[in-house]
């Protein structure tokens, strides 16, 4: 299974959520999301109702950590101090700070 398969599964299971859903149609833009231990990159595009999950660079922004801070940050496990921490060490690549915080509240 790829990364792109394996966001874009999340990103379902999240937008069943009637409020979720509602924060994703408000994004317009794409992020690049890259999972740096693992070598592995996926792009998701975000048009209104429409969203695209695709394999590899791509995004106009960028998350970029390693497997375990992004688990944390995709099922609400990390807070927003500890994701300044994480900035702080170098953990956590953000491009895109504001674009960053809404992909957040969809998935946290």
């Amino acid at each position: 299974m790829n990364f792109a398969t394996i966001l874009g599964r999340i990103l379902e299971e999240k937008l069943r959520d009637r409020r979720r859903a509602e924060i994703a149609r408000k994004i317009n833009g794409s992020v690049t999301v890259e999972c740096r231990d693992l070598g592995m990159s996926a792009t998701v595009t975000f048009n209104g109702d429409r969203i695209v999950v695709e394999n590899g660079y791509g995004g106009k922004y960028l998350t970029s950590a390693d497997l375990q801070t992004l688990n944390g940050l995709t099922f609400g496990k990390i807070g927003l101090l500890d994701t300044l921490k994480l900035i702080m060490k170098g953990r956590l690549k953000i491009k895109g700070m504001m674009f960053a915080m809404k992909f957040r509240k969809l998935l946290g």
